[in-house]
């Protein structure tokens, strides 16, 4: 659209005038812009169509040019429901038997813990034992302390995988005081 604007105010410039060309330029402006709105309620008017199923999308029928304009405006065509109200089942529901099998499978584990419970157990008796009047160290300075920072300076391990720790470390904690209480007789 630049090139022949420019042509034909060049043209008009050189052979009427500078006034008549910069009205000329100024009228095709309006009139390019008047056509890009009238464009953008044109791509409105049809998304809301489509979205609302009017207009010429009521009643759609497969391999026709408007499921051709709904695909290519990125929507997708769902399905309508029964009127009778029952949604179709396309999954068979699995049988006794296979449910059964799932049951008894092994459990699978997730990955092992990058460190172990003794490295765990010093950092949060470190951070519940400190004393917080005179110790100004916040929690994420003690994880970047101890398991060392990213190339952006984030701590490896984040405030909620220690916490996620701490309660794994106070039930070991449990265990371990239990074991050693003495046996009364």
């Amino acid at each position: 659209m630049f090139l022949p604007i420019a042509w034909v105010y060049k043209k008009l410039k050189l052979g009427i005038g500078m006034d008549v060309a910069q009205i000329t330029l100024t009228f095709a402006m309006v009139i390019l812009l008047g056509i890009i709105l009238a464009g953008m309620g044109l791509a409105y008017f049809v998304d809301r169509a489509i979205q609302k199923q009017s207009f010429i999308f009521r009643a759609l029928k497969p391999g026709t040019w408007v499921n051709a304009l709904i695909g290519a405006w990125g929507f997708v065509l769902v399905e309508e429901q029964p009127e009778d109200g029952t949604i179709p089942t396309q999954n068979p529901v699995p049988e006794v038997e296979d449910l059964l099998a799932v049951l008894n499978r092994p459990r699978r584990r997730g990955r092992k813990p990058t460190y172990s419970i003794d490295r765990w157990k010093r950092i949060v008796l470190k951070w519940e034992n400190r004393d917080p009047l005179r110790d100004t160290m916040t929690l994420a300075d003690l994880l970047a302390e101890e398991f060392g920072t990213y190339a952006d300076g984030s701590p490896k391990m984040t405030e909620q995988s220690y916490y996620d720790w701490r309660n794994r470390v106070f039930a070991e904690l449990k265990k371990e005081a239990e074991g050693e209480k003495p046996q009364a007789k």
